[in-house]
């Protein structure tokens, strides 16, 4: 080792991959630790670090100090007359939540194929506390080296409200979920018990027309169609077979 290796860190990658891309809020955030070294690392462990952040800006008052160049080579702070102070908008954050978890105990990691290890943390759901702030749900993977700075890798976890989560249908199944009993053929579930009768002919007569289907009623027999002319006299309408006019009398 160098003289100046302690003072920086080792070579090598680490980063996270989560189980799924979003969670429901209140869920534990399940994923992996991965960590790739290009030298020999001799680690103390590795740890997840569970941080909610609260990012907002505000106005400050900062001292302003006028610089004044002197033939281009030296720089001499000048303090404005009477501690002159301006506004400016800075950058603040805050912490909300904060959790450590040891993932491994002490490992050495050598130039080879990549590491994984398996971690579950819990984020509660965090609101901020300032207008206009936003909530930054953060964790960072932490190789602790011994005798130089510690190799991390940190990324951001998205979360989503229960309400917004796809709900299931009333009465859907998907695949992999158990089977009640006595569902499915014969074999594929215990405690199936088919119909005794089924796939059995039908009582003698099944598929056959009912007495008398497409009969009229008894005693309502259909009217005959009577065919009407005019009478020879007055021109009124009477039946054909009619010897005299309803209307005239007259004999046709």
């Amino acid at each position: 080792m160098g003289l100046f290796d302690h003072l920086r860190a080792p070579k090598g990658k680490v980063w996270i991959s989560f189980d799924k891309p979003t969670f429901v809020e209140g869920e534990g955030v399940v994923g992996k630790v991965n960590v790739q070294a290009q030298e020999y690392i001799q680690s103390l462990g590795v740890r997840v670090e569970a941080r909610v952040f609260e990012n907002y800006e505000e106005m400050v008052w900062v001292r302003v100090e006028a610089r004044v160049f002197e033939n281009y080579e030296e720089m001499v702070w000048v303090t404005l007359p009477n501690n002159q102070r301006i506004q400016e908008r800075q950058h603040r954050q805050n912490v909300l939540f904060s959790r450590d978890v040891q993932v491994t105990g002490p490992n050495d990691f050598g130039s080879g194929p990549t590491q994984t290890f398996p971690f579950s943390v819990g984020i509660p759901p965090c609101r901020a506390t300032r207008g206009g702030a936003t909530v930054e749900n953060s964790i960072k993977a932490v190789v602790q080296v011994k005798g130089r700075p510690d190799l991390t890798g940190q990324t951001q976890v998205a979360f989503v409200p229960p309400s917004s989560m796809p709900q299931p249908m009333q009465g859907y199944m998907p695949g992999g979920y158990p089977v009640q009993q006595g569902y499915g053929p014969p074999g594929y579930n215990p405690g199936y018990n088919p119909n005794p009768a089924y796939g059995q002919p039908m009582n003698p007569g099944y598929g056959q027309p009912m007495p008398g289907y497409g009969m009229p009623p008894q005693g309502q027999m259909p009217q005959q169609q009577v065919v009407q002319v005019r009478c020879k006299y007055c021109q009124s309408l009477m039946n054909q077979n009619s010897a005299n006019c309803p209307n005239c009398g007259a004999h046709q």
